[in-house]
């Protein structure tokens, strides 16, 4: 079958994300760079949801034709001298270049999330990225970057954890104190590592993705949240559902919970 212009591949191969950004990179200009999703994907930021291919995204230089081929996406970029870097031999946009990539074309929502997950990875850092945007201040979206930045927490270490901090602080509550931050009793016994939480008193707030679902993960967070409470940390949890469809509860709640600990 036909990947792209001169690759193919055996019709009972199933394809991995891996032999999908070989062909694409067989497929492109010498030229190309790796950037968008694709370059957070190998830098292991981002991942697609499960069963959803990595979309394969490339740079190309301003005097090349955009080019798109397949599930490969080019676009023309301005790319300066230290905008790309060598990933196991395949040109990629830098971390901090991947990032403002990313938040500039996004929602500022989602903006800040790609702030948190880039500074989650450990490859970037607050000042390396309002160094970038100060450094390039009538590109487009700059403002939306720097403000997604300020905005910024190392720690989350999840998209969702992100949107659901941003629902507290959005509605007007403050900051959460700390983010994934290990508990433990007063014989210091572990006894969880919740989301986020404030103190004092100190207590958490928690984002159950669809591995929660389980069976087995339900035991273990159930054994988890027992402990909390009988350590005297009270926990509130949250689903996407929450957050996408009754964001105002979960401001009600943790309204509610920092009114009785002032």
């Amino acid at each position: 079958m036909r990947l792209f212009r001169q690759v193919y591949a055996h019709r009972s191969l199933q394809l991995t994300d891996r032999q999908r950004f070989d062909a694409v990179r067989l497929a492109l200009p010498a030229d190309a760079a790796a950037t968008g999703r694709t370059a957070a994907w190998l830098y292991g930021v981002w991942s697609p949801a499960p069963g959803v291919p990595v979309p394969l995204e490339f740079g190309l230089p301003l005097n090349r034709h955009a080019l798109r081929a397949g599930t490969a996406s080019g676009r023309r970029l301005v790319l300066d001298d230290g905008d790309v870097d060598h990933f196991h031999g395949v040109c990629v946009t830098t971390p901090e270049r991947t990032c403002f990539g990313l938040m500039a074309r996004s929602s500022p929502t989602e903006a800040i999330v790609w702030a948190d997950a880039f500074l989650y990875g450990g490859i970037v850092v607050p000042a390396g990225l309002r160094r970038y945007a100060d450094e390039r201040p009538y590109w487009p979206h700059v403002r939306k970057c720097r403000a997604a930045v300020e905005r910024a927490r190392i720690g989350a270490a999840s998209p969702m954890e992100t949107r659901l901090r941003l629902v507290i602080v959005d509605g007007g509550l403050p900051e959460p104190d700390w983010l994934n931050k290990r508990l433990y009793d007063a014989d210091g016994n572990f006894l969880g590592e919740p989301d986020m939480g404030y103190n004092p008193p100190e207590w958490g707030i928690e984002y159950d993705g669809v591995y929660h679902e389980t069976e087995a993960q339900r035991a273990a967070d159930n054994r988890r949240e027992n402990g909390l409470v009988v350590g005297g940390i009270p926990l509130l949890r949250y689903t996407k559902h929450d957050v996408y469809g009754d964001p105002g509860r979960i401001v009600r709640e943790v309204g509610a919970m920092l009114r009785r600990g002032a």
